[in-house]
């Protein structure tokens, strides 16, 4: 059933130009990113599910974003769940599908994976469930239609160390039935990618085509403004919005809330409106509260990181010494790469180069410390 969402902006070139690589075996994989809130769940679902659809395939998505405590089995049941219902599966994967919780520890390629089933250890079935996933992927090629994997938000299983087996055999799935399995993941942790793609010795090493996702343009704008239109019959001042969405940082779902809010308040009033959603957008994100839990040192770093991305350059320590009230010159690299070793594993700063530059992860965030302490 197709879903009515007025409020949605296709983008079905894009889809389609995603699906056509994929047909033609210019790749089988995919991974694109972009920070969260831009839009990458709602074209999946929205537009690359029914171009795939539409195109003869197969569609398995499975959100890890949302199952968080438990990724590696939220993926186990999409692919096992999309296998039995084409009567695929054997009795024994129905026990795994029947809910059993599943642990994975270690190991190498899914070789010497741990398990825990139902809370017992299982020490002698330690290979099923990541040969059960193999065997799921193997039944899926062999059937038809042609499938395609979605999976979002896929950093959530960069931890080799709890989930590297898991995503070992799936890359031996995929690789092995690559002409009949097609995946195309997302993130939202550029760092969190860079260890599943990047890392040497990680499982899905060089695996996938790493792609960023395109920002929305302003036809993006024009499409809510034209929306909000046939919904109230008013128009809005076009520039206007587009400076909006801009000072949104170009975040779809702020921008969409906006519009919303004067659909619901019947106004046409958009800098009220944007003031509104900004106010809300910081309180619900809570960046004072997180930029005071910051040490001095970490918060000096970020001011550089939401500068110009330069950290370990003498004039960018010689800041982080004056902000911290200590003379004498720079702030020693060592002490720098410790402050950036906390705001990476926090999340809150990412690598962006190989030239020791760094971003902030979250775009809002970075436009919250540019307005409320921006470098002198």
């Amino acid at each position: 059933m197709k879903e009515n969402d007025l409020w949605h902006y296709p983008r079905t070139e894009l889809a389609q130009r995603y699906v056509e690589a994929m047909n033609i075996g210019l790749s089988s994989t995919l991974a694109l990113f972009a920070p969260r809130r831009m839009g990458k769940t709602e074209f999946l679902r929205k537009d690359l599910r029914p171009a795939a659809e539409a195109a003869g395939y197969r569609v398995i998505y499975v959100s890890l974003w949302e199952a968080q405590d438990d990724p590696a089995r939220a993926l186990i049941n999409a692919i096992t769940n999309a296998a039995s219902e084409r009567n695929l599966l054997s009795k024994a994967a129905s026990k795994i599908r029947g809910g059993p919780k599943i642990t994975l520890t270690g190991g190498h390629l899914g070789m010497q994976a741990g398990i825990s089933i139902g809370g017992e250890e299982a020490a002698d079935e330690s290979p099923k469930v990541t040969i059960q996933l193999g065997q799921s992927m193997r039944l899926l090629a062999e059937g038809k239609p042609s499938v395609l994997l979605l999976v979002d938000e896929v950093q959530m299983l960069a931890d080799e160390k709890r989930f590297g087996p898991l995503v070992a055999a799936l890359r031996s799935a995929l690789d092995a039935y690559r002409d009949r399995i097609k995946a195309v993941f997302t993130g939202s942790s550029q760092d969190g990618l860079r260890l599943m793609f990047q890392k040497e010795k990680a499982p899905l090493y060089q695996f996938s085509q790493q792609l960023p996702f395109p920002a929305l343009e302003r036809a993006f704008v024009e499409h809510l403004l034209a929306t909000y239109t046939h919904i109230t019959k008013w128009k809005l001042d076009a520039d206007r919005a587009w400076q909006a969405f801009e000072e949104l940082d170009r975040v779809p779902l702020y921008f969409r809330s906006l519009m919303e809010r004067l659909v619901l308040s019947a106004s046409t009033d958009i800098p009220q409106a944007l003031a509104q959603i900004q106010t809300e957008r910081e309180d619900a994100a809570g960046y004072q509260a997180k930029w005071n839990a910051l040490s001095p040192l970490d918060r000096a770093v970020l001011i550089q990181a939401a500068d110009n991305g330069k950290i370990y350059g003498k004039e960018q320590r010689g800041y982080i010494s004056a902000y911290l009230g200590i003379p004498g010159g720079a702030t020693p690299i060592p002490t720098v790469q410790q402050a950036v070793k906390r705001l990476t594993t926090q999340g809150l700063v990412t690598r962006t180069g190989d030239h020791g530059t760094y971003a902030i992860e979250d775009p809002a965030f970075s436009a919250w410390m540019r307005a409320n302490h921006a470098k002198p």
